[in-house]
């Protein structure tokens, strides 16, 4: 029998793999696509890779003097649950999911964006850190950054993002119990991002660039409206950025 309290902490894995204090920077860009984490990585300055285990890559450097930390944060539940404590566990303060979403109402359309404003837990991986009658909570502060900056970049969106475990299972009973949950977009990932967000104490907000939409249908995965959306994605995120006050990395090693 097991004897030990906990077999591995994300501490743990993270000197494992030779990661040390003050190796991530205050804010943190995070996608599950790693074409999204390329782009990201591309306007860094003198960006330095972190680390890649399983996959998932995160490099840290520097964009108009504030370092940042970007890469790809896993495609589902699990993976994002995973790296996500690994990243707030690394020394992160302010997470941005810049991720993908299908669409619940029929007046959103592919290459939308929607702007989470509450979760809801539909995924597995949560249920291990929390319980039922958790609430998940995006920052405002955060929240109002992005809405800000992504106000005149195309349609935006904002409401609740139900996270599922199930992509084949949105079956008609499910989608609409959830929206009468007040979800308006589904994905597999903004549930645990926020909640171990939550969990750390850490600041979380997501936005997300529509590629399909259940009510109608519409399958935009290859539309090109969804990948321009992607790009102009990472150019406001990085306009976010200016707008976030970091606290400088001298007064954090004298705290």
């Amino acid at each position: 029998m097991m004897q030990r309290q906990i077999h591995l902490k994300p501490q743990d894995l993270l000197f494992s793999l030779q990661f040390k204090p003050g190796d991530f920077g205050s804010i943190a860009l995070v996608s599950g696509q790693v074409h999204r984490a390329k782009m990201c990585l591309e306007r860094l300055e003198n960006p330095v890779k972190n680390f890649t285990f399983l996959g998932y890559t995160f490099w840290t450097g520097f964009y108009k003097g504030k370092k940042i930390t970007v890469g790809n944060g896993g495609f589902y539940a699990p993976d994002s649950a995973f790296v996500t404590e690994l990243l707030c566990a690394g020394g992160i303060d302010s997470l941005i999911r810049l991720g993908s979403c299908g669409a619940l109402r029929e007046d959103i359309s592919v290459g939308d964006y929607i702007l989470a404003a509450s979760i809801i837990r539909g995924d597995g991986a949560t249920r291990y850190y929390v319980d039922g009658d958790f609430t998940s909570r995006v920052d405002e502060n955060l929240n109002s950054v992005l809405e800000e900056a992504f106000r005149d970049a195309g349609n935006l969106h904002k409401g609740g993002v139900w996270s599922t475990d199930a992509l084949f299972r949105e079956t008609r009973e499910i989608v609409n119990s959830y929206i009468a949950k007040g979800a308006i977009a589904v994905d597999m990932v903004t549930s645990p991002f926020v909640t171990l967000a939550n969990l750390y104490n850490k600041k979380a907000a997501a936005i997300l660039a529509v590629s399909d939409n259940l009510i109608t249908g519409q399958l935009g995965f290859a539309d090109y409206r969804f990948f321009e959306a992607e790009m102009k994605m990472t150019d406001l995120a990085f306009r976010v950025i200016d707008d976030i006050n970091v606290v400088p990395e001298h007064e954090k090693k004298q705290a």
